[in-house]
């Protein structure tokens, strides 16, 4: 009997150190900021869109935003798209975009990722050259530019600054000694984007970068038909693809570039006014991420910017406006001549000097 006593008092004491059942309370979220509620001032500052145009997103995007299988209170579409345009915009760290909408940095960090890829899924839709019906009302606008004619395009590429990348840092270092993803591409007299390269290194050259665009091969294919682009000394001289003449030695050399480089400060203008709008590109701070999402966000920014023109939705008052652009602000980045791979003795690059001195002759050598 003694020892049944022992093994009672001996439970009956481990049984009273045992804590008490938890009680469980219901889990609460961080409340999110309701975008509808937003004033429109603080909407045009933090994302620089107006009310109507992230409405119209939200309709081009609600169906790849939604999730079916969310829960826990997920993010609504708008603050998604809200969330990633103030990333976009800011040139800010995702905890200070999350103090606006009202979320954690790992909430935002989705909401972008999220944003970003439904935007490059639309991007061929918002991305895209003039069709051949619209060709000849392309070159009137740009041949008023500056008397250049049959003017489809122009092209060019800038910089955007990434982290140093983890394998092979060196490749993304670029002239300017910072580590870059090189951006080519071409837009017409609207400043709307054209097409857009955005996977190279920052230390490619621009031939490089051109002959492995699918631009080039659409050129290459016929589709300009009588037209050209315009490039800097950096591109390949082809008949779709005039540059400027090295060393002029005619009146009428020197006429040509400069209507040439006239020209071809719009693709550097649309550089600047991407750069502007979201600031996120424009190298004060980095993209933090890899170089492959780095070139998808770049991308994005560049069918917001296109969906910006389309809408006229304007810059913040405190940004430059887009009228008034300095002249240093709109010089083309150049490398100093193509690469030593190209072959000036190939049939093309004849043909281009064939077609270059004909414009010369027969549109600045009167003048």
């Amino acid at each position: 009997m003694a020892d049944i006593d022992a093994v009672i008092l001996m439970l009956s004491r481990r049984n009273g150190r045992r804590k008490p059942a938890r009680i469980q309370t219901k889990k609460r979220f961080r409340l999110h900021q309701n975008v509808q509620q937003l004033p429109d001032e603080l909407l045009i500052e933090r994302c620089r869109f107006d009310r109507e145009t992230i409405n119209y997103l939200r309709g081009l995007l609600s169906d790849k935003l939604i999730n079916p299988y969310a829960h826990n209170h997920p993010l609504s579409v708008e603050a998604k798209i809200c969330a990633a345009l103030a990333y976009y915009t800011s040139n800010s760290f995702q905890t200070a975009v999350g103090n606006f909408v009202g979320v954690s940095q790992s909430t935002i960090s989705h909401a972008v990722t999220h944003v970003t890829d439904a935007l490059v899924e639309l991007g061929d839709h918002f991305i895209k050259f003039p069709p051949p019906e619209s060709h000849a009302e392309e070159k009137k606008r740009f041949s008023d530019i500056a008397g250049f004619p049959d003017v489809l395009g122009v092209v060019g590429c800038t910089h955007i600054a990434i982290r140093a990348p983890p394998g092979d840092p060196h490749t993304f270092l670029n002239h300017k000694s910072f580590h870059s993803l090189k951006v080519q591409i071409t837009a017409d007299v609207n400043s709307t984007i054209t097409s857009v390269v955005a996977r190279f290194p920052g230390s490619s050259k621009d031939c490089f970068v051109w002959r492995k665009s699918p631009m080039a091969a659409r050129c290459a294919a016929g589709y300009l038909g009588t037209g050209h682009l315009l490039g800097g000394s950096g591109y390949p001289l082809r008949p779709w693809l005039l540059t400027p003449v090295q060393r002029p030695s005619s009146r009428a050399e020197e006429l040509y570039n400069q209507a040439l480089r006239k020209t071809l400060r719009e693709v550097a203008r649309t550089c600047r006014l991407l750069k502007k709008r979201f600031r996120c590109l424009d190298g004060a701070r980095v993209l933090n991420c890899f170089p492959e999402k780095c070139g998808r966000i770049i991308i994005a920014c560049c069918v917001l910017h296109n969906i910006a023109v389309a809408r006229d939705v304007p810059l913040p008052p405190d940004d430059p406006n887009a009228q008034g652009l300095s002249r240093d602000e709109e010089e083309v980045e150049e490398d100093d001549g193509a690469d030593e791979e190209e072959d000036t003795d190939s049939p093309q690059h004849q043909l281009g000097l064939q077609k270059r001195q004909a414009v010369i002759q027969q549109h600045f050598g009167k003048l």
